[in-house]
């Protein structure tokens, strides 16, 4: 059975390039640290890349900035070391220099050479474009390379690594996994896509759930605003029980009924009747109609005589 991780994993090493071995001082009598030093890359091309093919990272834009850590197997968790200093030149390409800490991290790599371990230097760079040269030639580092050919341009280099295995026998280090389409936003290595997939789901879900509560908030806030602009319309103050009711109501619903409402408050009142009430506005409005008081109605209420209108057309409509 295919292990599924694999995929994720080939597609985080798009960006991985083995360096060459990098070399651990001796032990010296009175000094207390242990420096390393080697070539993080010459400046040739890397090639048979699994991936690329055939890349050059373009040294006259190459940045590193202050003193960055060196870590092992490019976990931010195992703190090796840091970078002190470095050199770039088309001669040599980018050498670095450093310090090993001396915690469980550096004391292994420290170990580990002093017993012939062949550590391989990895560093981690995130080029602000990729140049694809496909036809042609290109100039890179006072050298000419033929298409085709990935050229990395402003890498900036954010740490390097030491590793227990290369990714690519003909190349240099580890550098980093990100994204080919978006070379400014460094990646963790350890985090894999699919985590940040989910974390990504998580956020929308969380967002949309928050959208959902504010337009509930909203939706309720405007029809309590819509009830209150019929109770003075009106004149007349609703009751809880009305309220809840008027709540309840779809807006299609409370259009209709305002509506009505409003026009029949607003017509003359005709002569007294003692219609049926519509079922569609009887618990709702009931108590227009009988005043509270043993369902008969009072005469001399504009309202409740509108509403005594409204509530006939309604009889008169259904025989």
């Amino acid at each position: 059975m295919p292990d599924p991780n694999e995929k994720q994993k080939k597609e985080q090493d798009k960006f991985c390039f083995q360096l060459g071995q990098v070399s651990v001082d001796k032990p010296e009598d009175g000094k207390k640290k242990r420096t390393f030093s080697g070539i993080a890359y010459s400046g040739e091309a890397i090639t048979d890349h699994w991936y690329w093919d055939k890349v050059v990272f373009d040294l006259d834009s190459i940045q590193i900035k202050g003193r960055i850590p060196a870590l092992l197997e490019h976990r931010t968790s195992q703190r090796a070391g840091a970078i002190n200093s470095h050199s770039v030149n088309h001669a040599e390409g980018l050498k670095i220099e450093g310090n090993l800490l001396s915690n469980e991290f550096g004391t292994q790599v420290a170990q580990d050479s002093d017993d012939d371990f062949p550590w391989q230097m990895s560093v981690r760079i995130y080029p602000t474009t990729v140049e694809e040269v496909k036809e042609g030639s290109v100039i890179v580092n006072g050298r000419t390379f033929q298409a085709p050919v990935a050229v990395f341009r402003g890498g900036r280099i954010r740490e390097v690594s030491f590793c227990a295995l290369g990714a690519d026998d003909n190349t240099n280090a580890v550098a980093a996994s990100h994204s080919p389409k978006n070379f400014n936003q460094p990646e963790d290595t350890n985090v894999t896509e699919l985590e940040q997939a989910n974390a990504r789901i998580k956020e929308l879900e969380t967002k949309n759930s928050e959208l959902k509560t504010q337009n509930k908030q909203f939706a309720a806030a405007k029809r309590e605003a819509e009830i209150t602009a019929l109770g003075k319309d009106l004149g007349k103050e609703f009751s809880a029980e009305d309220i809840t009711e008027m709540k309840n109501l779809d807006d299609s619903a409370f259009a209709f009924s305002a509506k009505q409402l409003r026009q029949f408050s607003a017509s003359k009142p005709p002569e007294q009747q003692t219609p049926g009430v519509n079922p569609a506005f009887a618990h709702l409005f009931s108590h227009q109609a009988t005043g509270g008081q043993g369902g008969q109605a009072p005469q001399g209420s504009a309202l409740d005589q509108a509403f005594n209108q409204f509530a006939a057309a309604q009889q008169q409509g259904a025989k």
